[in-house]
C-alpha cells in the first residue's frame, strides 16, 4: 500500500498535530506501509524539521501568501499534482489550509481516494475562532472537500458529533492519537529540571506544555494559580510551549493582577531531553483548554507517570473512568479547587500517574494505533469516490 500524506505544516510550533503525522508516519512504515509525506515549510525553516525514519519527506517553500493562508506553495501543489497518480490513497490532515485543497484538487484530477483527518477543527470554538472566513470558505470549499472523502477520520467520539454538526454525513471513523510510550520510560531526576531552573528547588511544580494559545485556556490557569498560589511559597506554575500570536504578554498581565507572576517560569519551547525533565519533574499536569482535538501533551504526561487535570473540552473521558486525573469544566473556580485537592493528597497524584500510565499503555500506543489506520484505509479504498 503506498500512501501520500499531506499537512500544512511539520514545523515544531505547530504543536501536536506536527508530531502526529511524524510518528504516525514511522509506524506505518514499521507496518510495511510506504509513505510518503509533502509539507510546506518557511524559507530557513527546513534545519528544524524532523525527519520521519522511513518516510519519503518532501518539503517545499512557503510562498508570500502564505502569512495569510496558512501553508501557502504553489510547489507543493505542483507536485502534488504531478505525484498523485503513484499512489493508492492521500491522506489530507487539517482543514482550511492551501496544502489541503491542493491535496484535495490533485486527488480529485487523478480519480484518487482521499482520506481526511480533521485534528480538532470543527470544535465550536475553532470553528467560531476567525469565524466570518471560515463560514465564506465552508460554504464555497470546505464542506464539499468533506463530503467528496473516501472517509474522514475522527480522533474522538465527540469530534464525530462535530463532524455531522458541520453538515457533512459522510463516513467517519473513529481512531485516537497515539504516542510512542518508551520516550518515557527513563526520565530525567528532578534536580535536573532544578538545574535548569533554580526558582523550583524545593516547590510543588505544576506544568502546563502546549502552545500559548488563547484556545488553550491559560486565562482560567493563570487566575487559578493565582488564587491556589496566593497563601503559599512553596508551588510554581512551569509554563512550557511556543508563544503563539504574543499571547504571552497577556497571560503574564493577568498573572500581575492575581500576584502571582513571581511564581510562574514561562519556559518557552522546550525538546528532548529538557521537555523530558519538565514533564519528570513535575507534580500536576493542567491542560484547561476551551477547545481541544486529541491533545498529545496529555497522553506524554500519563506516559511519564502524571496526575492530570484537563478540561470536559480536552474530550479525553478514559482519564476519570481509569483514575488517572480530573475532568472539570473551564472555569477558575473548578480549577483551583482540582489543582488544590491534587497539591495536598501526593497518595491520589501516585495513584492517578499509576493509572494513567497503564492507560497509554493499554490503548494509545502507536503500535497499536498504526494497524486501525491501516484498516481505515482499506476501507476508505472500498469507498472511494470519484
Amino acid at each position: 500500500m503506498k500512501i501520500l500524506h499531506v499537512v500544512i505544516s511539520l514545523a515544531p510550533e505547530w504543536g501536536g498535530p506536527t508530531k502526529v503525522v511524524h510518528e504516525l508516519t514511522e509506524a506505518l512504515v514499521e507496518k510495511g506501509v510506504e509513505v510518503s509525506l509533502f509539507a510546506p515549510v518557511r524559507r530557513g525553516g527546513e534545519a528544524e524539521i524532523a525527519r520521519p525514519k522511513g518516510v519519503n519527506l518532501q518539503l517545499f517553500r512557503e510562498g508570500f501568501l502564505a502569512r495569510w493562508w496558512s501553508g501557502y506553495s504553489p510547489g507543493l501543489a505542483r507536485a502534488v499534482a504531478q505525484e498523485v497518480g503513484k499512489f493508492d490513497l492521500v491522506h489530507i490532515h487539517e482543514l482550511w489550509s492551501h496544502p489541503h485543497l491542493a491535496a484535495y484538487r490533485a486527488a480529485r484530477k487523478a480519480k484518487k481516494p482521499y482520506v481526511v483527518t480533521v485534528h480538532g477543527e470543527l470544535e465550536p470554538w475553532a470553528i467560531n475562532h476567525k469565524a466570518l472566513k471560515k463560514k465564506v470558505y465552508s460554504a464555497l470549499i470546505q464542506r464539499r472537500i468533506l463530503q467528496k472523502a473516501a472517509a474522514l477520520h475522527a480522533i474522538t467520539a465527540e469530534e464525530v458529533k462535530h463532524i455531522r454538526a458541520f453538515g457533512v454525513d459522510n463516513e467517519v471513523f473513529m481512531t485516537p492519537n497515539g504516542i510512542n510510550p518508551q520516550e518515557f520510560q527513563l526520565l530525567p531526576a528532578r534536580r535536573e529540571l532544578e538545574r535548569l531552573y533554580p526558582q523550583l528547588v524545593g516547590k510543588q511544580v505544576v506544568l502546563f506544555l502546549g502552545r500559548l494559545h488563547p484556545k488553550k485556556g491559560l486565562d482560567i490557569l493563570a487566575r487559578a494559580f493565582g488564587k491556589v498560589a496566593r497563601e503559599r511559597d512553596d508551588l510554581c506554575l512551569l509554563v512550557v510551549g511556543p508563544d503563539s500570536e504574543g499571547y504571552r504578554a497577556e497571560v503574564a498581565k493577568i498573572l500581575e493582577a492575581e500576584g502571582a507572576l513571581g511564581k510562574v517560569v514561562f519556559a518557552g519551547m522546550l525538546t528532548g531531553r529538557e521537555k523530558l525533565a519538565a514533564l519528570g519533574g513535575a507534580d500536576v499536569f493542567v491542560l484547561p483548554s476551551y477547545s481541544e482535538g486529541f491533545s498529545i501533551a496529555i497522553l506524554e504526561a500519563m506516559a511519564c507517570g502524571l496526575p492530570v487535570v484537563i478540561t470536559r473540552q480536552c474530550h479525553f473521558p478514559e482519564v476519570a473512568a481509569a483514575g488517572a486525573g480530573l475532568i472539570i469544566e473551564p472555569e477558575v473556580g473548578e480549577l483551583a479547587a482540582a489543582l488544590e485537592k491534587l497539591l495536598r493528597e501526593p497518595q491520589l497524584r501516585q495513584e492517578m500517574g499509576s493509572n494513567g500510565r497503564r492507560l497509554v499503555n493499554e490503548k494509545f500506543t502507536w503500535a497499536k494505533i498504526a494497524g486501525q489506520m491501516i484498516w481505515l484505509y482499506k476501507e476508505a479504498l472500498k469507498r472511494q469516490k470519484y
